[in-house]
């Protein structure tokens, strides 16, 4: 099952959305909505992604559904009514959206605090000409429910969620749509949205350096793979020939939509830094691309890059802790999770 710390932070404005696979492209639409407004936060919010890049948004503060790339204005040349249409529909989903998050409060016996419902879903086509697709839904940043298209069945992710489970399985109904609309209508718009930007959504090869570190006594190298998309990209570094020990890396967006991507080590102690080399595999490149450390400066593009990662981290990190910390502080212990149901497209009450 996995864990609601990236959607959390991907609702609230954040960066860690997991990419499809290389030669894949998936369309993913992720929703939050807290139960009272919290400043700078909109209550109600929905974006859509193809691959990892912005397309739509609504939020409960503009109350329209828009643009996110320049490039889907054009969506209106085949379907005119696209953006008044998705805008009444989520306006719907505002208020249903806000009416369940009340609903799961009185279930788990709580009537004040701030409380959030979650929903993540999107379809995905593969390289090899098949499909995939899912729906996860959470409360409070805990998962309860996921859904598996191809068995058609939901699963409850504790034993709170169990009476969501038997009555979303009991006519097979929700399954059925959820299953229909995964393989059907989301892959047709996945398709639309593809031709439409086209241009932007283009493999774009990485650049790459090697810098240097000196802290006292210790030396430190970074790799850098910058300007690259899509996101999925893989990196580590090799001593001798022998692949390093993994360790973390960081994937930080760029302003021009694409990634960077960097991985530092320590050089060990009487080791030449010749002997290490940073290799770097993407879908855009023929082979694996091998770099060594250069006497030069990182490019004014990595250097800022970074700053902005690091600026909007800080600015995800306050916002998070905001929420815990008001959860916690302002209505006791956590609740459990309660039946909840934010529905693909017009919203329904649960």
């Amino acid at each position: 099952m996995m864990s609601w710390g990236a959607p959390l932070l991907l609702l609230l404005g954040g960066l860690c959305l997991q990419p499809a696979r290389a030669g894949s492209h998936s369309l993913r639409y992720f929703r939050s909505c807290l139960s009272e407004p919290l400043p700078g936060v909109p209550q109600f919010s929905e974006v859509g992604y193809v691959d990892d890049v912005p397309i739509v948004s609504y939020t409960s503060e503009s109350r329209r559904v828009g643009p996110r790339a320049p490039w889907m204005e054009g969506i209106t040349t085949e379907d005119p009514q696209y953006w008044e249409r998705n805008t009444e529909i989520n306006r719907g989903n505002e208020q249903m959206h806000k009416a369940n998050v009340r609903t799961v409060m009185g279930r788990v016996n709580q009537t004040r605090g701030l409380h959030m419902v979650q929903n993540m879903f999107g379809c995905e086509l593969r390289d090899d000409g098949s499909m995939g697709g899912f729906r996860q839904d959470a409360f409070d940043g805990h998962d309860f429910i996921s859904f598996d298209k191809d068995r058609q069945t939901y699963t409850a992710a504790m034993d709170a969620a169990r009476i969501t489970q038997d009555r979303w399985n009991s006519g097979r109904i929700e399954a059925q749509r959820w299953k229909d609309f995964l393989e059907g209508e989301c892959i047709e718009y996945l398709k639309k949205y593809l031709k439409l930007g086209e241009e932007r959504l283009q493999t774009v090869a990485p650049q790459t350096m090697v810098t240097r570190r000196k802290n006292g006594a210790r030396t430190f190298l970074t790799g850098y793979a910058y300007g690259f998309y899509p996101r999925d990209i893989e990196v580590k570094w090799v001593r001798n020939g022998v692949e390093m020990p993994w360790e973390s890396m960081d994937i930080l967006p760029n302003p021009d939509g694409t990634y960077q991507a960097q991985k530092t080590v320590e050089v060990q102690e009487g080791d030449d830094e010749k002997m290490y080399r940073y290799e770097v595999d993407h879908s855009s490149l023929p082979d694996t691309v091998t770099v060594m450390y250069e006497e030069k400066s990182p490019p004014m593009g990595v250097i800022i890059g970074v700053v902005i990662g690091a600026l909007v981290g800080v600015g995800l990190v306050a916002a998070v802790a905001w929420v815990v910390y008001s959860r916690r502080n302002v209505q006791g212990p956590r609740p459990e999770v309660g039946d909840v149901h934010l529905p693909l497209q017009q919203g329904q009450n649960i």
